[in-house]
């Protein structure tokens, strides 16, 4: 599966696949953390950009058997949620 992240919104989609990644393969914790960001509803868009840079640096910092697509895309994500 390939991702492509090349928007802001893209960062945002990218949440749903990333979760169900992370609650099928042993990851509970993780992927409850993200659960709660994605349905968080914050009033500013740059509250949102920072939880999800928080949330994708620490599953990057975290989880060890992500599959490459995985990795690559959060690496796209925190370089566009750092620009």
């Amino acid at each position: 599966m390939s991702f492509t992240i090349k928007t802001k919104s893209d960062v945002f989609k990218f949440a749903v696949p990333l979760f169900d990644y992370l609650s099928q393969h042993g990851h509970a914790e993780e992927a409850e953390d993200l659960v709660k960001l994605v349905d968080s509803c914050y009033p500013q868009e740059a509250l949102t950009l920072e939880a999800h840079r928080r949330a994708y640096k620490h599953i990057r910092e975290t989880v060890r058997d992500l599959p490459l697509d995985y990795l690559n895309a959060l690496d796209d994500a925190l370089r566009i949620l750092l620009d």
